[in-house]
């Protein structure tokens, strides 16, 4: 008991040296810590990106090779390998198909957005607003982007973008990406032995309730799933019906509300606001079919598929989910 004193005593005198020091001293506090964290940014990007591969892993490993008695040992190594073929065919697969959606968007931007503005303009100089001086400022025609451009052409042929900074920063990232999937594979590996020794030395040195707090934060696992797995099915429902309609840039308004659908609340609105602008530049008729369109599979997918798979992923029966979200 007495030991123990004297370590908790021990421990309050050094954290209030390191505090006072910290404070006399901020800037250089600030720039350590800073350091710190470039440091240690590819064991956290590692454990993120363990924590979110699990998911899949796991499936592989309980459900595809569960049934392997006898090679048991082989079911982590081969479930990872599947996983990171299918991350790296994903990647792949999205730069090749997205990449000729993108350009054809800056493309269109480009030529469509100053007749665009020239249209608003006209239809405000009804009610004696002029827009032309802020949109002439503000708007570059192609013949000034396509300067813009051969000068950083030009730039990069004389040897100014290969400097021996920018060759330091690309293998400085080339470095920290090793590392990152360093750290992802053996947190992969070796997850249950990392969490029985973190968990010890959370409940050694934490108040239980912070540590009861802290492990059902860490069981999110299925939930974000979940949400993953809804996240996807909504970007195929927009593809679909959007291939159907003949909108424009499906693939590309598709995973983009994929990816802001996994943004609480505003999220799947700023997917859709992002493709009726786009869609706008195009046809103004399809935008406002788009956002009808929009309304109605959010519809669908808040008051049906939501709850089915949310319910699915965190134990709860579909019909407690959807009462849960209609109080909400």
């Amino acid at each position: 008991m007495e030991k123990q004193r004297h370590r908790e005593i021990l421990l309050l005198g050094t954290l209030l040296i390191v505090i006072y020091t910290a404070v006399q001293h901020a800037d250089l506090a600030w720039g350590l810590l800073l350091a710190l964290l470039k440091i240690l940014q590819p064991f956290l990007f590692g454990a993120g990106l363990a924590f979110i591969l699990n998911v899949p892993m796991r499936f592989f490993e309980t459900k595809v090779f569960g049934g392997m008695k006898k090679a048991k040992s082989l079911r982590r190594p081969l479930s990872l390998l599947i996983v990171l073929l299918l991350v790296a065919l994903v990647i792949y697969l999205m730069v090749a198909l997205m990449a000729p959606e993108i350009k054809r968007a800056i493309e269109s931007i480009i030529l469509l957005a100053p007749k665009a503005f020239a249209k608003l303009n006209q239809w405000l100089l009804q009610y004696d607003i002029d827009l032309s001086e802020y949109v002439q400022s503000m708007l570059q025609t192609p013949d000034q982007i396509k300067n813009q451009l051969d000068q950083l052409l030009n730039l990069a042929l004389k040897g100014a973008v290969f400097s021996t900074g920018v060759i330091g920063a690309v293998y400085s990232s080339v470095l920290q990406f090793f590392f990152t999937v360093m750290f992802m594979i053996y947190f992969l590996f070796a997850k249950e032995r990392l969490q029985r020794q973190l968990t010890r030395v959370g409940f050694a040195y934490l108040p239980k309730k912070t540590m009861d707090r802290l492990l059902e934060v860490g069981s999110l696992t299925s939930f974000i799933s979940g949400q993953c797995l809804e996240a996807l099915i909504l970007g195929g429902a927009f593809f679909l019906c959007m291939t159907i309609f003949r909108f424009p840039y499906a693939l590309l308004i598709s995973v983009f509300i994929s990816v802001t659908a996994l943004i609480p609340v505003l999220g799947a609105w700023i997917g859709c606001i992002t493709g009726a602008l786009l869609i706008l530049m195009v046809d103004p008729m399809q935008a406002l079919l788009f956002v009808v369109m929009f309304i109605a599979l959010q519809q669908l997918e808040g008051n049906l598929i939501y709850p089915h798979v949310m319910g699915n992923a965190i134990g709860l029966p579909s019909l407690w989910v959807l009462l849960a979200v209609v109080l909400g």
